[in-house]
């Protein structure tokens, strides 16, 4: 008896929502990322020092650190790989980048989180009376690498192959948008849970429910932007890095 169910390469919309597909995918999503955290949590290995701020030590820990995020992509490709083949693995990178998508939309998914938050530090900072580091010329010089760390690395290409390329196409095959983003807002939430359980990291010590809801509106956002540029991944892994910002404060 098949584990999956076989489906031609699933593109933008997916005709069906693959239940059986779908537990596939949660089970590497979350195996992954919570086999190495648990690591973490139970103290087999040392959280690298100032991980997740500007103060961060150099080690092999850091590299375990920045792979463990990468579940729900490896689960992503793996489970399309297992239920459609080359030809939708083909199909999924592919939509990193759509040759049709709209270049508005994609230009609001890339520019309206840094401009809201540049607009609201400008605000902050000349209430306070305190220096921006936008007009430092160290910020400025180091603005665009930052940029692509964050944007293609940090976050948004190790999970959005997986909860926007194949998760949301399959949940909106069910459900409408709103309720497909709460459904996986909800889901992408619970992923982070083994965070709140490692003390050095910024999710510890931080209320659960609060970072839920936050979540799910982000992720309500970013159903928007998705259908909105034709499934663009891009864009989704641009949004995604620049609203996850607000929700952990950096």
């Amino acid at each position: 008896m098949s584990v999956v169910t076989k489906t031609p390469a699933v593109g933008f919309r997916a005709n069906a929502f693959e239940g059986r597909n779908l537990v596939v995918f949660l089970l590497i999503a979350f195996g992954w990322s919570w086999s190495w955290w648990a690591l973490f949590v139970f103290d087999v290995l040392s959280w690298p020092a100032g991980a997740g701020t500007d103060e961060v030590e150099l080690s092999p820990m850091l590299l375990l650190l920045a792979i463990t995020p990468f579940g729900p992509t490896i689960a992503g490709f793996v489970a399309t790989a297992i239920s459609e083949g080359r030809a939708g693995v083909r199909s999924l990178w592919g939509r990193f980048w759509n040759r049709d998508q709209s270049i508005k939309w994609l230009l609001v998914a890339l520019l309206f989180f840094p401009a809201l938050k540049l607009v609201s530090n400008l605000v902050t900072r000349t209430l306070d009376g305190e220096p921006y580091p936008f007009f430092e010329d160290a910020w400025l010089t180091g603005f665009v690498g930052v940029l692509m760390t964050n944007t293609f690395i940090n976050g948004g290409m190790s999970e959005e192959f997986g909860w926007r390329g194949y998760v949301l196409p399959r949940f909106q095959a069910k459900w409408n948008a709103l309720v497909s983003s709460v459904v996986l807002g909800a889901i992408w939430a619970s992923w982070h849970i083994p965070l709140w359980f490692i003390p050095e990291d910024e999710h510890s010590g931080t209320f659960f429910g609060t970072r839920l809801m936050a979540w799910i509106a982000i992720s309500i956002m970013m159903t928007w932007i998705f259908n909105n540029t034709n499934g663009s991944i891009l864009a989704a892994a641009a949004d995604r890095r620049w609203a996850a910002s607000w929700n952990t404060g950096r």
